[in-house]
């Protein structure tokens, strides 16, 4: 029997009330507090929570690929799993008419069978990507293809530039990693082909949130600042394959006036200290040569550091491709580097080609207005700032992907616009949303067995991933056996003969 007059369920539904506040309330402070990024629960990149729950529309498994009944996706060739991405008619030109190449060197025509579109280059842009990969081709000491690739969280987990990476590697030489962030910048960041983990506390200021006031975010869009001393952080080979071998370590950092010093240790051995003070702020490299093969450098701070990442390399010859996943960006962030850091970061890396992958997010939304020309004049300089890095790199520009939910005009337009970026900075461009299928393409992924796309129709599985790797290699190998088949021979081919 109670006294008061208030029923006791009253009492109880506050008290639920008053807990599911105090949830919301933290939950809210990571969107409210810069450097707490990667606590926070949900980001507009992810999908929505419990969307396949009330999706009405009944789940089909979609036709199986014949003859593959029983066999994981990890099982299927590539061609069994082009057979799975239903999509145009694939493009079968002619293999090109020798005209002066190095014939050792040509490409042969069943690599690149089943290319579903070209990579469109009428300025000559991937000229000197292409002349890189034969200097690497032909084994010249040191010749190393770097391969920067910009993307959104389509490529948040490196599978798409993990499958490339391998593809490349295998064909002209394993050159090394790359670069990996010294933290993750975001929740779902993660690297294929490393040993990567971190220990202790560290901030993150990244470049979606414009939380760094001077703009300076490193090569990948991730500063990592030290929250005391016990912070550390490592870089391991893998066990075998793509990953497993190492010949150096470079540290990118920057030095400032407050700064204290980096301890490398490279298998548990002696510390090599880098100091990171300086008058002023100033981005540097620290290289580490060790001996080629399997190692693992960690990393402390002594005091207070400001740390981009580290580069995982060999002395070459052969092809590195760097994963830069910027997750939950809208291309427009890329302007939200400062210009002459980030070129500076670009020329420090020494890319032969630079790749950019985004507007995932910008077709996505459905409170963002698409203005075309803005766009257009927004991704053309901020590709301008980066090719200052780098004037001689070759660049491409790739077209989003089909988008489940996103209005199919609104993704065509975009795609449009992306190819008229890259003819107005002089890059070539890859039409990706044609090549994978175009309109439908990620619901049709979606329900496909093995399945190519995730539930929420945006992101790639890894099968997927595999599918676009596989597209884009394809008409890489196309274009630059094309390019051979008109180049005259390099002085050490001709002094071969």
């Amino acid at each position: 029997m109670t006294t008061s007059g208030e029923p006791p369920t009253s009492t109880g539904v506050r008290r639920v009330l008053a807990i599911l506040a105090m949830l919301a309330a933290v939950a809210a402070v990571p969107y409210l507090v810069p450097g707490l990024e990667r606590l926070r629960v949900w980001t507009a990149d992810d999908p929505v929570p419990f969307a396949r729950v009330l999706d009405l529309e009944p789940f089909t498994a979609g036709a199986p690929v014949a003859g593959v009944a029983g066999r994981g996706a990890g099982d299927l060739s590539d061609a069994e799993l082009l057979e799975a991405a239903v999509g145009p008619a694939a493009s079968a030109p002619a293999p090109a008419a020798s005209v002066g190449g190095d014939a050792s060197l040509r490409i042969p025509p069943d690599a690149w069978a089943g290319m579903r579109r070209p990579i469109e280059d009428d300025a000559g842009s991937m000229r000197h990507a292409y002349g890189s990969l034969r200097r690497t081709a032909l084994r010249e000491p040191g010749a190393t293809t770097r391969i920067l690739f910009y993307s959104d969280s389509v490529n948040a987990s490196d599978r798409v530039t993990g499958a490339l990476r391998e593809r490349l590697q295998a064909r002209f030489g394993d050159g090394g990693k790359g670069f990996v962030p010294i933290v993750p910048g975001w929740p779902y960041q993660v690297h294929q082909d490393v040993r990567w983990s971190k220990r202790g506390g560290w901030r993150t200021r990244v470049v979606n949130t414009r939380s760094d006031p001077l703009g300076r975010y490193g090569l990948g869009g991730v500063l990592a600042l030290n929250a005391g001393p016990g912070a550390r952080a490592s870089f391991g080979t893998t066990r075998s394959g793509t990953g497993g071998r190492v010949g150096r370590y470079r540290l990118f950092y920057q030095a400032w006036p407050e700064g204290g010093d980096v301890v490398m240790r490279v298998d548990g051995g002696a510390d090599v200290r880098v100091a990171t003070r300086a008058p002023a702020f100033e981005d540097r490299v620290h290289d580490l040569d060790v001996a080629d093969g399997a190692h693992e450098l960690e990393l402390r701070v002594d005091g207070e550091a400001r740390l981009y990442g580290v580069v995982m390399e060999r002395r070459g010859p052969g092809v590195v491709v760097d994963a830069l996943m910027l997750v939950g960006a809208f291309t427009r962030v890329l302007g939200q580097f400062d210009p002459d850091h980030w070129s500076k970061q670009i020329a420090l890396r020494e890319p032969d080609l630079m790749v950019f992958w985004l507007g995932g997010n910008d077709a996505a939304s459905h409170t963002t207005l698409l203005d075309p020309e803005r766009y257009v004049d927004v991704y053309t300089r901020a590709i301008g700032a980066a090719r200052r890095g780098r004037p001689a790199a070759s660049c491409l520009v790739m077209s989003v992907l089909d988008s489940e939910g996103a209005r199919p005009r609104r993704v065509r337009r975009l795609v449009e616009a992306q190819r008229d970026v890259a003819r107005e900075a002089g890059c070539a461009f890859f039409d990706t949303w044609d090549a994978t299928g175009g309109r439908g393409t990620m619901a049709r992924w979606s329900r496909t067995s093995p399945r190519l796309a995730e539930a929420d129709g945006r992101h790639l599985t890894r099968p997927g991933a595999r599918v676009v790797a596989t597209l884009l290699e394809k008409a890489l190998l196309h274009g630059y056996d094309t390019w051979l088949a008109s180049a005259a021979p390099p002085p050490s081919a001709r002094a071969r003969r």
